[in-house]
Protein backbone atom coordinates (compact mmCIF):
# COMPACT_ATOMS: atom_id res chain seq x y z
CA UNK A 1 0.00 0.00 0.00
CA UNK A 2 1.67 2.97 -1.24
CA UNK A 3 2.27 5.83 1.72
CA UNK A 4 0.10 9.03 0.54
CA UNK A 5 -1.40 12.14 2.16
CA UNK A 6 -4.78 12.80 0.30
CA UNK A 7 -6.41 9.24 0.82
CA UNK A 8 -5.90 7.74 4.43
CA UNK A 9 -7.32 4.20 3.25
CA UNK A 10 -6.27 2.80 6.78
CA UNK A 11 -8.32 5.68 8.43
CA UNK A 12 -11.70 4.85 6.37
CA UNK A 13 -11.55 1.16 7.03
CA UNK A 14 -11.57 1.74 10.67
CA UNK A 15 -14.48 4.35 10.52
CA UNK A 16 -15.87 1.86 8.50
CA UNK A 17 -15.75 -1.12 11.51
CA UNK A 18 -16.40 1.64 13.87
CA UNK A 19 -20.00 2.46 12.29
CA UNK A 20 -20.72 -1.08 12.41
CA UNK A 21 -19.52 -1.92 15.77
CA UNK A 22 -21.43 1.44 16.92
CA UNK A 23 -24.95 0.45 15.26
CA UNK A 24 -24.73 -3.20 16.86
CA UNK A 25 -23.72 -1.51 20.02
CA UNK A 26 -27.25 0.89 19.34
CA UNK A 27 -29.30 -2.03 18.25
CA UNK A 28 -28.57 -3.93 21.24
CA UNK A 29 -29.42 -1.42 23.13
CA UNK A 30 -32.88 -0.97 21.73
CA UNK A 31 -33.72 -4.53 22.24
CA UNK A 32 -32.56 -4.61 25.68
CA UNK A 33 -34.32 -1.96 26.73
CA UNK A 34 -37.64 -2.65 24.86
CA UNK A 35 -37.56 -6.09 25.77
CA UNK A 36 -37.79 -6.95 21.47
CA UNK A 37 -35.85 -8.33 19.16
CA UNK A 38 -38.23 -6.97 16.17
CA UNK A 39 -39.06 -3.38 16.88
CA UNK A 40 -39.81 -2.55 13.32
CA UNK A 41 -40.84 -4.25 10.55
CA UNK A 42 -37.09 -3.36 8.69
CA UNK A 43 -35.99 -5.74 11.35
CA UNK A 44 -37.42 -8.88 10.18
CA UNK A 45 -40.70 -7.48 8.25
CA UNK A 46 -42.48 -11.31 7.86
CA UNK A 47 -41.97 -12.10 11.24
CA UNK A 48 -43.18 -8.28 12.40
CA UNK A 49 -46.46 -8.97 10.41
CA UNK A 50 -46.81 -12.05 12.10
CA UNK A 51 -46.32 -11.07 15.53
CA UNK A 52 -48.37 -7.77 14.70
CA UNK A 53 -51.79 -10.28 13.56
CA UNK A 54 -50.81 -11.84 16.57
CA UNK A 55 -51.11 -8.67 19.02
CA UNK A 56 -54.09 -8.31 17.65
CA UNK A 57 -55.67 -11.60 18.49
CA UNK A 58 -54.25 -11.58 21.89
CA UNK A 59 -56.51 -8.04 22.63
CA UNK A 60 -59.22 -9.62 21.45
CA UNK A 61 -59.03 -12.62 23.37
CA UNK A 62 -58.81 -10.33 26.56
CA UNK A 63 -61.64 -8.39 25.22
CA UNK A 64 -63.90 -11.50 24.82
CA UNK A 65 -62.24 -12.55 28.47
CA UNK A 66 -63.65 -9.63 29.98
CA UNK A 67 -67.44 -9.79 28.21
CA UNK A 68 -67.79 -13.94 29.46
CA UNK A 69 -67.01 -12.88 33.00
CA UNK A 70 -69.49 -9.89 32.62
CA UNK A 71 -71.65 -12.15 31.00
CA UNK A 72 -71.65 -14.43 34.27
CA UNK A 73 -72.18 -11.41 36.54
CA UNK A 74 -75.54 -10.97 34.25
CA UNK A 75 -76.62 -14.15 35.00
CA UNK A 76 -75.48 -14.33 38.23
CA UNK A 77 -77.52 -11.06 39.03
CA UNK A 78 -80.79 -12.80 37.04
CA UNK A 79 -80.10 -16.16 38.77
CA UNK A 80 -80.41 -14.11 41.79
CA UNK A 81 -83.27 -12.52 41.62
CA UNK A 82 -85.01 -15.25 40.09
CA UNK A 83 -84.39 -16.97 43.65
CA UNK A 84 -85.42 -14.18 45.17
CA UNK A 85 -89.26 -14.32 43.62
CA UNK A 86 -88.99 -18.43 43.61
CA UNK A 87 -88.76 -17.71 47.08
CA UNK A 88 -91.85 -15.26 47.95
CA UNK A 89 -93.66 -18.09 45.69
CA UNK A 90 -92.64 -20.91 47.81
CA UNK A 91 -94.04 -18.13 51.07
CA UNK A 92 -97.29 -17.70 49.26
CA UNK A 93 -97.58 -21.43 48.75
CA UNK A 94 -97.17 -22.18 52.26
CA UNK A 95 -99.94 -19.36 53.43
CA UNK A 96 -102.11 -20.55 50.49
CA UNK A 97 -102.00 -23.94 52.19
CA UNK A 98 -102.37 -22.17 55.56
CA UNK A 99 -105.75 -20.45 54.00
CA UNK A 100 -107.67 -23.73 52.90
CA UNK A 101 -107.64 -25.08 56.31
CA UNK A 102 -111.49 -24.18 57.50
CA UNK A 103 -110.07 -22.96 61.10
CA UNK A 104 -109.68 -19.20 59.69
CA UNK A 105 -111.92 -16.60 60.43
CA UNK A 106 -112.10 -13.07 58.83
CA UNK A 107 -109.35 -11.70 60.16
CA UNK A 108 -107.10 -14.32 60.21
CA UNK A 109 -107.56 -14.27 56.23
CA UNK A 110 -107.12 -10.74 56.22
CA UNK A 111 -104.04 -10.81 57.78
CA UNK A 112 -102.78 -14.12 55.69
CA UNK A 113 -103.62 -12.14 52.83
CA UNK A 114 -102.10 -9.32 53.79
CA UNK A 115 -98.56 -10.92 53.73
CA UNK A 116 -99.67 -12.69 50.29
CA UNK A 117 -100.64 -9.11 48.30
CA UNK A 118 -97.05 -8.22 50.32
CA UNK A 119 -94.87 -10.97 48.51
CA UNK A 120 -96.81 -10.44 45.19
CA UNK A 121 -95.61 -6.70 45.16
CA UNK A 122 -92.16 -7.35 45.69
CA UNK A 123 -92.27 -10.09 43.04
CA UNK A 124 -94.17 -7.51 40.81
CA UNK A 125 -91.05 -5.11 41.80
CA UNK A 126 -88.54 -7.85 41.57
CA UNK A 127 -89.93 -8.68 38.09
CA UNK A 128 -90.12 -5.22 36.58
CA UNK A 129 -86.91 -3.79 38.24
CA UNK A 130 -84.25 -6.66 37.61
CA UNK A 131 -81.36 -5.06 35.20
CA UNK A 132 -78.34 -5.13 34.12
CA UNK A 133 -76.43 -2.14 33.19
CA UNK A 134 -79.17 -0.56 31.70
CA UNK A 135 -81.07 -3.85 30.49
CA UNK A 136 -83.73 -5.35 31.82
CA UNK A 137 -83.66 -8.46 32.45
CA UNK A 138 -87.23 -10.15 33.23
CA UNK A 139 -89.06 -8.08 30.71
CA UNK A 140 -91.24 -10.54 29.31
CA UNK A 141 -94.85 -10.29 29.58
CA UNK A 142 -96.77 -10.98 33.32
CA UNK A 143 -100.03 -12.37 31.69
CA UNK A 144 -103.55 -11.45 33.55
CA UNK A 145 -106.19 -13.90 34.21
CA UNK A 146 -107.17 -17.41 34.11
CA UNK A 147 -105.66 -18.56 30.91
CA UNK A 148 -105.69 -15.61 28.47
CA UNK A 149 -102.75 -15.47 26.95
CA UNK A 150 -102.74 -11.53 26.37
CA UNK A 151 -100.11 -9.36 25.02
CA UNK A 152 -101.08 -6.53 26.16
CA UNK A 153 -99.76 -2.77 24.89
CA UNK A 154 -99.34 -1.11 28.42
CA UNK A 155 -99.07 2.38 29.20
CA UNK A 156 -101.98 5.17 28.93
CA UNK A 157 -102.98 5.70 25.30
CA UNK A 158 -102.15 9.23 25.58
CA UNK A 159 -99.02 10.85 27.42
CA UNK A 160 -99.89 12.31 30.59
CA UNK A 161 -98.18 15.05 31.83
CA UNK A 162 -98.44 14.86 35.64
CA UNK A 163 -99.99 18.10 37.13
CA UNK A 164 -99.11 19.66 40.19
CA UNK A 165 -101.01 18.11 43.05
CA UNK A 166 -99.34 20.64 46.09
CA UNK A 167 -101.24 23.73 45.70
CA UNK A 168 -104.73 21.98 45.85
CA UNK A 169 -106.87 21.49 48.67
CA UNK A 170 -106.17 17.83 50.19
CA UNK A 171 -109.79 15.85 50.56
CA UNK A 172 -108.72 14.81 53.84
CA UNK A 173 -109.04 18.24 54.88
CA UNK A 174 -112.31 18.72 54.47
CA UNK A 175 -115.54 17.76 56.56
CA UNK A 176 -117.56 14.74 55.26
CA UNK A 177 -119.98 16.72 56.08
CA UNK A 178 -119.57 19.66 53.53
CA UNK A 179 -121.31 20.03 50.25
CA UNK A 180 -118.46 20.14 47.50
CA UNK A 181 -119.90 21.95 44.29
CA UNK A 182 -117.04 23.45 43.33
CA UNK A 183 -112.52 24.18 43.37
CA UNK A 184 -110.06 20.79 43.18
CA UNK A 185 -108.85 18.45 45.93
CA UNK A 186 -106.12 16.03 45.96
CA UNK A 187 -106.46 12.65 46.63
CA UNK A 188 -103.23 10.47 47.97
CA UNK A 189 -104.57 7.65 49.79
CA UNK A 190 -106.71 4.79 50.12
CA UNK A 191 -108.89 6.47 52.64
CA UNK A 192 -109.09 9.72 50.86
CA UNK A 193 -110.20 8.21 47.93
CA UNK A 194 -113.17 6.34 50.19
CA UNK A 195 -114.30 9.35 51.99
CA UNK A 196 -114.95 10.50 48.45
CA UNK A 197 -116.99 7.42 48.27
CA UNK A 198 -118.57 7.86 51.17
CA UNK A 199 -119.19 11.89 50.80
CA UNK A 200 -120.81 11.24 47.09
CA UNK A 201 -123.51 8.57 48.67
CA UNK A 202 -124.15 11.04 51.13
CA UNK A 203 -125.28 13.40 48.40
CA UNK A 204 -122.36 15.37 49.42
CA UNK A 205 -120.49 15.95 45.96
CA UNK A 206 -122.44 18.00 42.82
CA UNK A 207 -119.31 19.29 41.34
CA UNK A 208 -115.30 20.22 41.82
CA UNK A 209 -112.51 18.30 41.20
CA UNK A 210 -110.18 15.24 42.53
CA UNK A 211 -107.12 15.00 41.05
CA UNK A 212 -104.77 11.85 42.07
CA UNK A 213 -101.42 12.98 43.60
CA UNK A 214 -100.23 9.40 44.08
CA UNK A 215 -100.48 5.74 43.09
CA UNK A 216 -103.34 4.07 45.32
CA UNK A 217 -103.73 0.43 46.59
CA UNK A 218 -106.95 -0.66 47.92
CA UNK A 219 -105.58 -3.66 48.80
CA UNK A 220 -107.11 -3.02 52.95
CA UNK A 221 -110.82 -2.98 50.72
CA UNK A 222 -110.54 -6.65 50.35
CA UNK A 223 -113.02 -8.84 52.62
CA UNK A 224 -116.46 -8.74 52.52
CA UNK A 225 -118.10 -6.91 49.84
CA UNK A 226 -114.88 -4.64 50.16
CA UNK A 227 -115.24 -1.63 47.67
CA UNK A 228 -118.00 0.73 48.04
CA UNK A 229 -118.54 1.88 44.64
CA UNK A 230 -118.22 5.66 44.27
CA UNK A 231 -121.97 6.58 43.41
CA UNK A 232 -123.31 3.75 44.91
CA UNK A 233 -127.34 2.90 44.66
CA UNK A 234 -129.15 5.73 43.62
CA UNK A 235 -126.41 8.13 44.25
CA UNK A 236 -124.44 9.64 41.15
CA UNK A 237 -120.86 11.14 41.01
CA UNK A 238 -121.24 14.50 39.21
CA UNK A 239 -117.97 15.46 39.63
CA UNK A 240 -114.70 15.59 37.31
CA UNK A 241 -112.06 12.97 38.58
CA UNK A 242 -108.45 13.45 36.82
CA UNK A 243 -106.09 10.19 37.29
CA UNK A 244 -103.58 12.74 37.02
CA UNK A 245 -101.29 9.44 34.71
CA UNK A 246 -101.69 7.24 38.49
CA UNK A 247 -102.80 3.90 38.98
CA UNK A 248 -105.44 2.51 41.88
CA UNK A 249 -104.21 -1.42 42.43
CA UNK A 250 -106.36 -3.98 43.61
CA UNK A 251 -109.83 -3.03 43.30
CA UNK A 252 -112.11 -5.59 45.07
CA UNK A 253 -115.66 -5.29 44.86
CA UNK A 254 -118.26 -8.06 45.33
CA UNK A 255 -121.80 -7.33 45.56
CA UNK A 256 -124.05 -10.35 44.23
CA UNK A 257 -126.17 -10.60 47.68
CA UNK A 258 -130.17 -11.04 46.63
CA UNK A 259 -131.83 -10.16 43.74
CA UNK A 260 -131.14 -6.83 41.60
CA UNK A 261 -131.38 -4.07 44.00
CA UNK A 262 -129.36 -0.79 44.22
CA UNK A 263 -126.74 -2.65 46.25
CA UNK A 264 -125.90 -5.07 43.59
CA UNK A 265 -126.15 -3.05 40.61
CA UNK A 266 -123.97 -0.15 39.07
CA UNK A 267 -121.03 -1.61 40.41
CA UNK A 268 -117.17 -0.67 39.81
CA UNK A 269 -114.44 1.90 41.19
CA UNK A 270 -117.68 3.86 40.30
CA UNK A 271 -120.83 2.87 40.33
CA UNK A 272 -122.86 5.86 38.10
CA UNK A 273 -121.34 8.71 36.22
CA UNK A 274 -123.66 11.27 36.14
CA UNK A 275 -124.28 13.27 32.65
CA UNK A 276 -122.07 16.14 34.34
CA UNK A 277 -119.11 13.69 35.59
CA UNK A 278 -116.05 13.09 33.62
CA UNK A 279 -113.08 10.73 34.66
CA UNK A 280 -109.68 10.46 32.70
CA UNK A 281 -106.35 9.20 33.20
CA UNK A 282 -106.85 6.98 35.63
CA UNK A 283 -105.08 3.16 35.13
CA UNK A 284 -106.64 0.37 36.94
CA UNK A 285 -104.52 -2.90 37.51
CA UNK A 286 -105.74 -5.94 39.04
CA UNK A 287 -109.38 -5.25 39.34
CA UNK A 288 -112.18 -7.72 40.84
CA UNK A 289 -115.10 -6.89 40.71
CA UNK A 290 -118.32 -8.64 40.67
CA UNK A 291 -122.13 -7.58 41.25
CA UNK A 292 -125.48 -8.46 39.10
CA UNK A 293 -126.20 -5.85 36.79
CA UNK A 294 -124.00 -2.81 35.46
CA UNK A 295 -120.66 -3.87 36.20
CA UNK A 296 -117.46 -2.73 34.99
CA UNK A 297 -113.95 -1.95 36.09
CA UNK A 298 -113.70 1.60 35.74
CA UNK A 299 -117.70 2.46 36.18
CA UNK A 300 -120.82 0.21 36.23
CA UNK A 301 -123.17 2.76 34.73
CA UNK A 302 -121.60 5.92 32.46
CA UNK A 303 -124.08 8.94 31.50
CA UNK A 304 -120.45 10.83 31.31
CA UNK A 305 -117.21 10.71 29.54
CA UNK A 306 -114.38 8.40 29.71
CA UNK A 307 -111.06 9.35 28.41
CA UNK A 308 -107.58 7.65 28.38
CA UNK A 309 -107.94 5.07 31.09
CA UNK A 310 -107.30 1.27 31.35
CA UNK A 311 -108.30 -1.54 33.62
CA UNK A 312 -106.55 -5.36 33.75
CA UNK A 313 -108.37 -7.95 35.92
CA UNK A 314 -111.52 -9.68 36.09
CA UNK A 315 -115.37 -8.50 36.35
CA UNK A 316 -118.05 -10.86 36.70
CA UNK A 317 -122.04 -10.73 36.72
CA UNK A 318 -125.18 -11.59 35.52
CA UNK A 319 -126.38 -9.04 33.20
CA UNK A 320 -124.57 -5.98 31.20
CA UNK A 321 -121.05 -6.51 32.08
CA UNK A 322 -118.25 -5.06 30.46
CA UNK A 323 -114.52 -5.13 31.46
CA UNK A 324 -114.39 -0.90 31.41
CA UNK A 325 -117.98 -0.35 31.78
CA UNK A 326 -121.23 -2.02 32.04
CA UNK A 327 -123.29 0.34 30.46
CA UNK A 328 -122.30 3.19 28.23
CA UNK A 329 -125.75 5.07 28.13
CA UNK A 330 -125.51 8.07 25.82
CA UNK A 331 -121.91 8.61 27.02
CA UNK A 332 -118.10 9.00 25.10
CA UNK A 333 -115.37 6.73 26.18
CA UNK A 334 -112.24 7.48 24.32
CA UNK A 335 -108.80 6.67 23.87
CA UNK A 336 -108.92 3.56 26.81
CA UNK A 337 -108.66 -0.30 26.70
CA UNK A 338 -109.32 -3.01 28.95
CA UNK A 339 -107.40 -6.39 29.82
CA UNK A 340 -110.43 -7.99 31.57
CA UNK A 341 -111.34 -11.83 31.58
CA UNK A 342 -115.47 -10.88 31.53
CA UNK A 343 -118.05 -13.69 32.61
CA UNK A 344 -121.54 -12.69 32.37
CA UNK A 345 -125.03 -14.06 31.53
CA UNK A 346 -126.35 -11.60 28.91
CA UNK A 347 -124.74 -8.04 27.36
CA UNK A 348 -121.44 -9.40 28.26
CA UNK A 349 -118.37 -7.44 26.33
CA UNK A 350 -114.60 -7.05 26.35
CA UNK A 351 -115.02 -3.26 26.43
CA UNK A 352 -118.16 -2.52 27.24
CA UNK A 353 -121.22 -4.51 28.28
CA UNK A 354 -124.12 -2.52 26.45
CA UNK A 355 -123.84 0.54 24.03
CA UNK A 356 -127.29 2.58 24.11
CA UNK A 357 -129.18 5.92 23.53
CA UNK A 358 -126.36 7.47 21.02
CA UNK A 359 -123.41 6.30 23.19
CA UNK A 360 -119.78 6.65 21.44
CA UNK A 361 -116.72 4.51 22.03
CA UNK A 362 -113.72 5.92 19.76
CA UNK A 363 -110.10 4.49 19.52
CA UNK A 364 -110.48 2.06 22.22
CA UNK A 365 -109.72 -1.52 22.69
CA UNK A 366 -110.28 -4.62 24.68
CA UNK A 367 -107.88 -7.92 25.26
CA UNK A 368 -108.84 -10.65 27.90
CA UNK A 369 -111.75 -13.87 27.43
CA UNK A 370 -115.42 -12.81 27.01
CA UNK A 371 -117.63 -15.47 28.47
CA UNK A 372 -121.70 -15.23 28.25
CA UNK A 373 -125.25 -16.93 27.07
CA UNK A 374 -126.61 -14.47 25.17
CA UNK A 375 -125.54 -10.84 23.33
CA UNK A 376 -121.67 -11.25 23.62
CA UNK A 377 -119.01 -9.81 22.01
CA UNK A 378 -115.11 -8.71 22.29
CA UNK A 379 -115.77 -5.33 22.29
CA UNK A 380 -119.25 -4.80 23.26
CA UNK A 381 -121.79 -7.19 24.37
CA UNK A 382 -124.78 -5.18 22.48
CA UNK A 383 -125.03 -1.82 20.52
CA UNK A 384 -128.94 -1.39 21.26
CA UNK A 385 -130.93 -1.07 18.89
CA UNK A 386 -127.81 0.05 16.90
CA UNK A 387 -127.79 3.54 18.32
CA UNK A 388 -124.18 3.58 19.78
CA UNK A 389 -121.31 4.95 17.36
CA UNK A 390 -117.93 2.58 17.62
CA UNK A 391 -115.02 4.05 15.93
CA UNK A 392 -111.47 2.91 15.44
CA UNK A 393 -111.71 0.12 18.08
CA UNK A 394 -110.70 -3.47 17.96
CA UNK A 395 -111.00 -6.41 20.19
CA UNK A 396 -108.38 -8.98 20.06
CA UNK A 397 -109.99 -12.49 18.56
CA UNK A 398 -106.41 -14.53 20.09
CA UNK A 399 -108.30 -13.99 23.47
CA UNK A 400 -111.90 -13.19 23.50
CA UNK A 401 -112.21 -16.21 21.61
CA UNK A 402 -115.14 -14.41 19.77
CA UNK A 403 -113.89 -14.10 16.35
CA UNK A 404 -117.04 -14.72 14.34
CA UNK A 405 -118.92 -12.77 16.36
CA UNK A 406 -117.95 -8.82 14.70
CA UNK A 407 -115.88 -7.62 12.07
CA UNK A 408 -113.62 -5.62 14.88
CA UNK A 409 -111.79 -8.67 15.77
CA UNK A 410 -108.43 -8.88 14.81
CA UNK A 411 -104.83 -9.59 16.40
CA UNK A 412 -103.10 -8.10 19.30
CA UNK A 413 -100.63 -7.58 16.91
CA UNK A 414 -103.11 -5.63 14.03
CA UNK A 415 -104.38 -3.62 17.33
CA UNK A 416 -101.28 -2.36 18.48
CA UNK A 417 -100.51 -0.88 14.78
CA UNK A 418 -103.92 0.87 14.73
CA UNK A 419 -103.03 2.61 18.09
CA UNK A 420 -99.97 4.07 16.72
CA UNK A 421 -101.89 5.01 14.06
CA UNK A 422 -104.12 6.86 16.10
CA UNK A 423 -101.72 8.82 17.97
CA UNK A 424 -100.77 6.80 21.18
CA UNK A 425 -97.32 7.50 22.48
CA UNK A 426 -96.83 4.13 24.06
CA UNK A 427 -96.24 5.53 27.38
CA UNK A 428 -94.38 2.55 29.53
CA UNK A 429 -96.22 3.73 33.08
CA UNK A 430 -99.04 1.54 32.51
CA UNK A 431 -100.68 -1.82 33.19
CA UNK A 432 -98.83 -3.80 35.70
CA UNK A 433 -97.74 -7.25 33.86
CA UNK A 434 -96.79 -6.13 30.49
CA UNK A 435 -93.88 -4.08 29.23
CA UNK A 436 -94.27 -1.46 26.75
CA UNK A 437 -91.37 -2.86 24.18
CA UNK A 438 -92.67 -6.39 23.91
CA UNK A 439 -90.65 -9.12 24.75
CA UNK A 440 -86.66 -8.82 25.46
CA UNK A 441 -84.27 -10.13 22.44
CA UNK A 442 -81.76 -12.21 22.77
CA UNK A 443 -78.61 -11.36 24.93
CA UNK A 444 -75.70 -12.03 22.76
CA UNK A 445 -72.90 -12.95 24.64
CA UNK A 446 -69.61 -12.31 22.37
CA UNK A 447 -67.06 -15.07 23.44
CA UNK A 448 -64.86 -15.35 20.61
CA UNK A 449 -62.97 -13.06 18.30
CA UNK A 450 -65.01 -13.42 14.98
CA UNK A 451 -68.54 -12.70 13.72
CA UNK A 452 -69.35 -15.75 13.21
CA UNK A 453 -72.24 -17.74 15.65
CA UNK A 454 -69.07 -19.77 17.43
CA UNK A 455 -68.15 -16.51 18.60
CA UNK A 456 -71.25 -16.04 20.10
CA UNK A 457 -73.87 -17.45 22.97
CA UNK A 458 -77.60 -16.26 22.70
CA UNK A 459 -79.66 -16.37 25.90
CA UNK A 460 -83.34 -14.50 25.95
CA UNK A 461 -83.24 -13.89 30.31
CA UNK A 462 -87.40 -12.86 29.75
CA UNK A 463 -90.35 -15.12 31.20
CA UNK A 464 -93.67 -14.60 31.78
CA UNK A 465 -95.50 -14.80 35.17
CA UNK A 466 -98.74 -16.18 34.02
CA UNK A 467 -101.46 -15.52 36.32
CA UNK A 468 -99.97 -14.00 39.06
CA UNK A 469 -102.50 -11.67 40.41
CA UNK A 470 -104.94 -14.06 40.66
CA UNK A 471 -103.02 -14.89 43.93
CA UNK A 472 -104.20 -11.94 45.61
CA UNK A 473 -107.45 -12.28 48.15
CA UNK A 474 -106.73 -16.01 48.35
CA UNK A 475 -109.58 -17.15 50.18
CA UNK A 476 -112.23 -14.78 49.59
CA UNK A 477 -112.86 -16.23 46.06
CA UNK A 478 -112.82 -19.91 44.36
CA UNK A 479 -109.37 -20.63 42.63
CA UNK A 480 -107.24 -23.39 41.93
CA UNK A 481 -103.99 -21.07 43.31
CA UNK A 482 -102.01 -24.11 44.44
CA UNK A 483 -101.93 -25.04 40.66
CA UNK A 484 -101.37 -21.48 39.89
CA UNK A 485 -98.35 -21.26 42.09
CA UNK A 486 -97.00 -24.68 40.93
CA UNK A 487 -97.27 -23.54 37.03
CA UNK A 488 -95.59 -20.60 38.06
CA UNK A 489 -91.99 -21.90 40.17
CA UNK A 490 -92.45 -24.61 37.35
CA UNK A 491 -92.02 -22.14 34.29
CA UNK A 492 -89.04 -20.26 36.91
CA UNK A 493 -87.60 -23.23 37.59
CA UNK A 494 -87.26 -24.00 33.86
CA UNK A 495 -85.76 -20.48 33.33
CA UNK A 496 -83.00 -21.40 36.40
CA UNK A 497 -81.83 -23.95 33.86
CA UNK A 498 -81.67 -21.91 31.58
CA UNK A 499 -79.83 -19.38 32.88
CA UNK A 500 -77.23 -22.34 34.51
CA UNK A 501 -76.34 -24.12 31.14
CA UNK A 502 -75.79 -20.85 29.97
CA UNK A 503 -73.49 -20.13 32.76
CA UNK A 504 -71.61 -23.49 32.49
CA UNK A 505 -70.94 -22.79 28.77
CA UNK A 506 -69.67 -19.41 29.84
CA UNK A 507 -67.24 -20.95 31.94
CA UNK A 508 -66.43 -23.15 29.06
CA UNK A 509 -66.07 -20.33 26.93
CA UNK A 510 -63.35 -18.43 29.58
CA UNK A 511 -60.99 -21.73 29.48
CA UNK A 512 -61.02 -22.01 25.97
CA UNK A 513 -60.07 -18.29 25.65
CA UNK A 514 -57.37 -18.62 28.31
CA UNK A 515 -55.87 -21.38 26.30
CA UNK A 516 -56.13 -19.60 23.24
CA UNK A 517 -54.34 -16.53 24.95
CA UNK A 518 -51.67 -18.54 26.24
CA UNK A 519 -50.44 -20.18 23.58
CA UNK A 520 -50.61 -16.67 20.97
CA UNK A 521 -48.79 -15.04 23.83
CA UNK A 522 -46.13 -17.89 24.02
CA UNK A 523 -45.96 -17.98 20.37
CA UNK A 524 -45.73 -13.93 19.84
CA UNK A 525 -42.43 -14.42 22.34
CA UNK A 526 -40.67 -16.90 20.36
CA UNK A 527 -40.78 -14.46 17.15
CA UNK A 528 -40.35 -11.19 18.66
CA UNK A 529 -39.20 -10.72 22.56
CA UNK A 530 -35.10 -10.47 23.08
CA UNK A 531 -33.16 -12.81 24.70
CA UNK A 532 -32.05 -10.72 27.33
CA UNK A 533 -28.72 -12.64 27.61
CA UNK A 534 -27.77 -13.06 23.23
CA UNK A 535 -28.26 -9.33 23.36
CA UNK A 536 -26.00 -8.29 26.30
CA UNK A 537 -23.19 -10.41 24.72
CA UNK A 538 -24.50 -8.26 21.41
CA UNK A 539 -23.47 -5.30 23.66
CA UNK A 540 -20.47 -6.15 25.20
CA UNK A 541 -19.43 -7.52 21.80
CA UNK A 542 -20.02 -4.17 20.18
CA UNK A 543 -18.57 -2.00 23.25
CA UNK A 544 -15.37 -3.38 22.81
CA UNK A 545 -14.89 -3.47 19.08
CA UNK A 546 -16.47 0.17 19.17
CA UNK A 547 -13.16 1.32 21.61
CA UNK A 548 -10.91 -0.70 19.59
CA UNK A 549 -11.95 1.14 16.11
CA UNK A 550 -11.67 4.28 18.34
CA UNK A 551 -7.90 3.67 19.41
CA UNK A 552 -7.35 2.52 16.13
CA UNK A 553 -8.65 5.48 13.89
CA UNK A 554 -6.37 7.66 16.50
CA UNK A 555 -3.08 5.92 14.67
CA UNK A 556 -4.78 5.69 11.57
CA UNK A 557 -5.09 9.39 11.43
CA UNK A 558 -1.41 9.26 12.08
CA UNK A 559 -0.04 7.76 9.16
CA UNK A 560 -0.32 11.19 7.11
CA UNK A 561 2.48 12.47 8.73
CA UNK A 562 4.84 10.15 8.56
CA UNK A 563 4.71 11.59 5.16
CA UNK A 564 5.91 14.56 6.07
CA UNK A 565 9.14 12.87 7.98
CA UNK A 566 10.50 12.08 4.10
CA UNK A 567 10.48 16.00 2.87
Amino acid sequence: MPLTINTNLSSLIVQSNLKQSTSGLNQAIERMTTGFKINGAKDNAANYSISTNMSTKISAYQVAEDNASTGLDLLTTASDSLSLISDHLSRIRDLTTQAKNGTYGEESMKAINSEINARIDEIERLYSTTEFNGIKLFGGEMIEGSGSSTSSMSGFLKEVTKRDTSVMTTLASVDENTTISSGTYSISTAEELAKLATMTNNGKVWGGEFVLANDIDLSAYSTGEGWTPIGAGSREFSGKFDGNGYVIKNLYSNHINGTINTDNERIGLFGWLGSRSSVKNVGLENVNVTGVYYVGGLVGYLSGTIANCYATGKVTGDSTIGGLVGINWGATVTDSYSSINVTGKSRVGGHVGCLANGGVIKNCYALGSVIGNSDVGGLVGENFNSSGTITNSYYDKETSGLSSISILGISSAEIREKMLAAGWKGSSSGASGSTSSGTVQDILFQIGIHSNADSQIALNTSFALANLDELRNIGLADGNYLETIDNILASISAKQTEYGACQNRLESALEEINTHYENLVSSRSTLRDADVAQESSAYIRNQILQQASATLLATANQTPAIALQLL
